[in-house]
């Protein structure tokens, strides 16, 4: 009953007889009780859509950020910027945060990957944690709860921080450009904090290269007092950029042993040496472990050796993270023959498609261009995109990617690599709002089996 008055409260309702218990911003999951946030967009069809999916949800109270006619029953307007503050306040009643230490990892490439080996240099030193990220939610080695997204919205996560996170000793979460534009973090500050890198990504969203820096940026207002932001050592133009608006910037410890083989990429080990500085700062705990305990988390630089070859599943998609994973297999495998096979996502960021061709065509011997998730463009249209980048070898294009990732596994010779990139994790083909069964990783090792 207390909760509901402070509910009522806080949404200065004066009709005792409404019960609230929860908060959602999907309709599909609010119930009776429920304070449901409807989010109206600008246009006419916007309100058609927003009266037909309110008439046939259940809720107590909802909020909307512009007025409408009809307006439904226990409505509130509230403009859209005030929701954070408001939501804050709700969630802090009916899932309060719980005693952790939080993390937050930022950068265009290296997120998962950073996130995953600090959830798991954390249990090595006796910590226990959760990670929210591209991966869902995860403890070390198992994803408790998938949502499909890199960041959740605000009030998702908050309920995830306190469903999972009561027993744990921290918290580390991937922090995209867009949960920090849209708020999704409010509220929170960080313990810890890391930027891997800085390239082209996301301009369908931020327009231009400035706009993407100034939202990544945005993750200084989330770090507690006194708290610095690490960077690789590697990362020295990075460091000048940012170093130019913000001063409370460390470069990692350059990490002097000798590491497995998934760290020797530069990029893999940079995502490592943040990692340990970030766990070794925030625990004040010297890390001393065998780093052959630590695993690449899922479609991570997934490498397996067959007969004289090596296939290797990435989520490169992204012109630097492509170009730093056919830099690091040139230079770690120098005697091998370098074939790529990747292709680019509909509906995003149209200008890297022949950018990422061109890193390709630097680096491969042989190219296999195929779909990706084209979602609601034509996929032989986006793979025309990718080959305007491509001039110096010869292209084998198959749109359709089982058949592509097959003829590649068919076409292979004696010392040769086949890096296949772009889906890494992912166990689907996004096609016009539907998700197709399929995994490059099942793919492989289904083609070992064979073997």
């Amino acid at each position: 009953m207390q909760i509901n008055i402070q509910l009522q409260k806080i949404l200065k309702i004066n009709h005792p007889e409404i019960d609230l218990n929860d908060v959602h911003w999907k309709t599909s999951d609010s119930s009776l009780g429920s304070i449901l946030f409807y989010k109206i967009g600008p246009h006419q069809q916007d309100e058609k859509t927003f009266l037909e999916r309110i008439s046939d949800a259940k809720y107590s109270w909802l909020v909307i950020n512009r007025k409408i006619e009809p307006l439904p029953q226990n409505c509130q307007i509230l403009e859209e910027v005030k929701w954070p503050e408001l939501q804050k306040d709700i969630l802090d009643i009916l899932y309060p945060l719980p005693q952790l230490k939080l993390f937050g990892i930022t950068g265009t490439n290296g997120k998962t990957t950073t996130t995953d080996l600090i959830l798991q240099l954390g249990d090595e030193i006796g910590k226990k944690g959760i990670s929210i990220g591209t991966l869902g939610v995860r403890t070390r080695g198992k994803t408790i709860e998938d949502f499909g997204l890199t960041s959740p919205s605000f009030i998702d996560l908050r309920k995830y921080l306190n469903r999972y996170g009561k027993d744990k000793d921290f918290c580390v979460m991937e922090v995209s450009s867009h949960a920090l534009v849209q708020q999704r973090l409010y509220g929170l500050r960080f313990d810890g904090g890391g930027w891997l890198s800085f390239s082209q990504d996301h301009l369908d969203y931020h327009q231009n290269l400035e706009n993407y820096f100034k939202s990544k940026c945005l993750i200084f207002d989330y770090l507690k007092p006194q708290v610095s932001l690490y960077l690789p050592s590697e990362q020295g133009e990075l460091f000048q950029k940012i170093g130019a608006h913000y001063k409370n910037i460390i470069k990692a410890p350059t990490l002097k042993q000798d590491l497995p083989l998934f760290f020797k990429p530069q990029f893999n080990k940079n995502n490592l040496e943040v990692a340990v500085a970030l766990i070794e700062d925030v625990f004040n705990e010297e890390i001393e472990i065998d780093f052959n305990k630590l695993v690449p988390p899922d479609g991570r630089f997934y490498i397996k050796k067959i007969n004289d070859n090596y296939i290797v599943v990435d989520f490169a998609h992204t012109p630097d993270a492509l170009e730093n994973i056919c830099r690091s297999l040139r230079e770690t495998f120098s005697q091998y023959k370098l074939k790529v096979l990747f292709g680019c996502g509909g509906d995003r960021d149209r200008s890297k498609r022949p950018i990422m061709g061109q890193v390709v065509d630097r680096f491969a011997d042989e190219i296999y261009v195929t779909s990706d998730n084209p979602r609601s463009e034509n996929p032989e249209q986006i793979i025309q995109d990718i080959i305007k980048g491509i001039h110096n070898h010869p292209i084998k294009i198959v749109t359709e990617r089982p058949l592509a990732v097959k003829q590649a596994f068919a076409e292979l010779k004696s010392k040769e690599i086949l890096l296949i990139a772009g889906k890494g994790h992912e166990n689907y083909i996004l096609i016009n709002g539907v998700k197709h069964p399929y995994s490059d990783i099942q793919e492989v090792e289904d083609f070992i089996n064979r073997k």
